[in-house]
């Protein structure tokens, strides 16, 4: 070897030992990963690159012509889920931190085809993105947050996007996703990836929920006095909640004097409420009760321009341990459609957070 190689070598080697501690610590911190999330200095997410060969999870469909002309999401949802956390998701049966989940909207093109008569796609319409980071979200609940970079051609994709206010999204992610707010009942590409001893937790662990919820929601009817079912699972009682507030089911309750400004603000509960409390929580409020006895009722109207537009609710089921678990909460922006509620869990964490400051997350003050 010449002495002019040799040199060459040595250099070479020089060269890759200052870098490779760098990009070790580089990898580790996931500044390497080519799927990892980005962000701007002002918290907005950069839209990911080459999202259409990241992992395929699937394609859901609730069109228009099943949900009597109203479906709320229409289109084509095609999902993918970034290499790298698809394969911690395969080796642990969890969502790591940084997972990304992104979901390009199609619209319904052709009904017809050479093949028959069914739903087929068309073009590109949207795009959105859920990313887990629990330090960098670390006041959403499970870390989750997401994003949109519009309902638009695919041409018009914006570049950035901020996060969602939480209770936009993962309300009813909480409420019905089987695993760590994740839709997984509805992706078996993503429960076939997980491990077989995962998957079992999982499964038990969903069931076992279940049948809290059922048993929630049951004590939460029989409070309100709305009529229940053993044979009922926990989504038709959330319908059967909705249905009871929608014929005024709270009328003989305790009521506020008045209408007034909710104080969450116009962007959350329109422009005015008025608070309802079943007759166990009115004589609670009125002694002064740091905290109120299982089976308190509150029933929030919500009013935007003149009329009742959704209602909230609040129920205690159990004996709470400060932070609002024993609490039953509902919630839906509408008065005819009971299948989207907001919220409809124990402890749901978007409403927890704000009623937080009342008395035993009661903040009404006008009844006394």
């Amino acid at each position: 070897m010449s002495a002019q190689v040799k040199n060459y070598v040595v250099a070479f080697c020089l060269a890759l030992i200052s870098v490779w501690p760098h990009q070790t610590q580089a990898d580790e911190a996931g500044a390497f990963n080519a799927t990892a999330p980005r962000f701007t200095d002002d918290g907005q997410l950069v839209r990911p690159e080459g999202w259409r060969k990241w992992v395929y999870v699937g394609t859901p469909l609730t069109p228009h012509d099943m949900n009597d002309g109203k479906a709320a999401f229409p289109e084509f949802h095609n999902v993918y889920m970034d290499p790298e956390s698809f394969a911690t998701l395969e080796r642990t049966g969890e969502f790591a931190n940084g997972t990304q989940l992104v979901k390009e909207l199609t619209l319904v093109g052709s009904k017809n085809a050479v093949s028959g008569n069914g739903y087929f796609m068309g073009e590109f319409s949207g795009l959105e993105v859920a990313v887990k980071d629990t330090v960098r979200f670390k006041n959403e609940p499970g870390g989750w947050a997401y994003f949109s970079f519009g309902h638009v051609p695919e041409a018009e994709y914006a570049a950035t996007a901020k996060p969602f206010p939480a209770a936009q999204c993962s309300s009813c992610h909480e409420a019905s996703a089987d695993d760590d707010f994740v839709f997984t009942q509805y992706y078996p590409v993503l429960r076939a990836a997980m491990p077989t001893e995962a998957r079992k937790a999982a499964d038990t662990a969903r069931a076992s929920m279940k049948k809290m919820n059922k048993e929630t929601m049951k004590a939460a009817m029989g409070a309100m006095g709305a009529e229940h079912s053993d044979a009922l699972e926990p989504d038709d009682y959330a319908t059967k909640v909705f249905h009871w507030l929608q014929k005024t089911g709270y009328e003989k309750y305790v009521a506020e004097s008045a209408l007034h400004p909710s104080s969450a603000g116009r962007t959350v509960h329109g422009d005015v409420v008025r608070v309802f409390v079943n007759p166990k929580l009115a004589a609670s409020l009125k002694s002064g009760d740091d905290k109120h006895p299982v089976g308190s009722v509150a029933i929030k109207e919500l009013h935007k321009d003149g009329a009742i537009y959704g209602w909230a609710a609040a129920v205690k089921t159990r004996k709470d341990d400060g932070k609002g678990n024993g609490w039953y909460w509902y919630e839906n922006l509408s008065t005819t459609d009971p299948s989207s509620p907001v919220a409809a869990s124990l402890g749901n964490q978007n409403c927890v957070g704000c009623h937080s400051t009342g008395r035993d997350f009661i903040r009404t003050t006008s009844i006394k």
